[in-house]
């Protein structure tokens, strides 16, 4: 079964030319200086992060279950701090955290065909907990410096694809269009006044599989770290 399934799953990655990687474009406005060069640890965060862990969710590699250490949260707080601080000092992870249990998601069409399961890669909960505090403190400079286009619904706090979809559904209800003159005033078509929309959608196939590391990360430190 695991070779049946590891077929599929090993062809959708993206194999990198790193001998040939682009650097990375800044392509937001001039922020006077500001960057975020550093990621800060502290016992509060990361007892808050401990107690964001579901119990009912799945272990890892390491067999830590969620629930346990949900239980002795208060005690883990102070060690954690300590480990996430040493791993972003020796920019190096432990070696659990990059092994996990790859389980297959069913996603429709035949059960018999491997190529309609989705891979899930279940890792350590204290890897979880270390990314949600890093992603707190990217999402909220981005956030506060007005670098994330207001068009951005994935994975932002208050916004989903239900926001999305309804911010769309709005402006196809409500098309705007202009006259032909010097003053462009705008004039509401909806379609209920018998008008259509245009609409063109895209759908990338294993986008988050196919994602170039290299790539991704080059362009990240655009955002992050370049002093502009």
């Amino acid at each position: 079964m695991s070779e049946l399934f590891n077929e599929p799953f090993g062809k959708v990655f993206t194999k990198e030319n790193l001998s040939d990687i682009p650097e990375g474009k800044w392509v937001f406005p001039d922020k006077g200086g500001i960057g975020l060069c550093d990621i800060s640890f502290d016992e509060a965060s990361v007892l808050k992060s401990l107690k964001k862990l579901r119990d009912d969710k799945a272990v890892g590699a390491d067999e830590l279950v969620p629930r346990f250490l949900n239980l002795i949260k208060q005690e883990l707080a102070c060690p954690l701090t300590i480990l996430f601080q040493s791993i972003m000092v020796c920019e190096s992870v432990p070696d659990d955290w990059k092994e996990a249990n790859v389980v297959p998601v069913y996603k429709g069409g035949s059960r018999n065909v491997a190529s309609n399961y989705r891979q899930i890669s279940l890792t350590s909960p204290l890897c979880k907990v270390f990314e949600t505090i890093v992603k707190d403190q990217v999402i909220e400079f981005l956030e506060t410096n007005v670098l994330i286009r207001s068009s951005q619904h994935g994975l932002r706090k208050g916004s989903s694809c239900l926001t999305n979809l309804l911010l769309f559904l709005d402006k196809v209800l409500h098309s705007v269009k202009f006259k032909n003159n010097i003053y462009r005033k705008p004039i509401i078509h909806t379609v209920n006044d018998g008008f259509s929309v245009d609409v063109v959608f895209l759908d990338l196939t294993k986008a988050f599989d196919k994602v170039p590391h290299k790539r991704l990360l080059e362009k990240l430190n655009m955002v992050l770290e370049k002093s502009f």
